[in-house]
């Protein structure tokens, strides 16, 4: 009789044990799978999801997309989830609001991070991610060839943003840097009597994106 009691017990110790090491690789698993996608699922949510295999789209490895390629046209109203980026190895969710038919030019394009809004812009034109780390946003500028070069972390927080021209094209990524012009109307030179503006070529790298480079300048015409 004594035996038989030993036995029941180790039994549930044993039953014990398991269901304690279940929950606690259960628990960390989801912690996991949540931190990396930004969300607050429950470890059955994600089982069942693991086994939909439901693919993930990431829309920006291989290079730079324009909000029609994202949106998938160029009229009315874009409001919907385009896919995922993934920022220092976090998935998150690209969500974008544009209204294509704007022309009274109201700030009222934004986009999010998961949950999170960023903006308001009267428009967008490309986007792209920097060396893994940062999403980088063109905002242009609709009676001028300047635009706005946007930098944000995997938390959606601006870190950076730069004033650019449009000339021959708008800027180039090479080995992680930044290479864009910039029309300074307020600083110009009489250049064969004809007065012009500076126009400089800058470089921001990808491990220092707070700090901008000159890498040349000339006084000529922004065209």
């Amino acid at each position: 009789m004594k035996k038989k009691y030993i036995g029941q017990i180790l039994a549930l110790l044993f039953v014990s044990v398991i269901i304690s090491l279940g929950y606690f690789l259960g628990k960390n698993f989801a912690d996991e799978y949540n931190k990396k996608h930004q969300t607050k699922k429950s470890i059955f949510e994600i089982i069942k999801i693991e086994k939909m295999e439901i693919p993930m789209d990431y829309i920006l490895n291989d290079g730079f997309k324009t909000l029609t390629d994202l949106c998938g046209k160029n009229t009315g109203i874009c409001d919907q989830e385009v896919g995922y980026i993934n920022l220092n190895n976090i998935d998150i969710r690209l969500h974008i609001y544009a209204n294509f038919d704007n022309p009274e030019d109201l700030p009222t394009t934004y986009f999010k991070f998961n949950n999170k809004k960023i903006g308001s812009f009267v428009y967008l034109n490309k986007f792209e991610i920097l060396d893994g780390q940062y999403f980088l946003v063109t905002e242009p500028n609709s009676h001028n060839d300047n635009f706005v070069i946007h930098l944000y972390d995997d938390t959606g927080k601006e870190v950076a943003s730069y004033d650019a021209t449009k000339l021959k094209s708008d800027y180039t990524i090479k080995n992680n840097d930044i290479y864009y012009h910039y029309c300074n109307v307020a600083d110009t030179k009489v250049v064969n009597d004809e007065e012009v503006p500076k126009v400089s070529y800058f470089k921001v790298s990808a491990g220092a994106v707070t700090k901008k480079e000159e890498i040349s300048f000339e006084y000529k015409k922004c065209a």
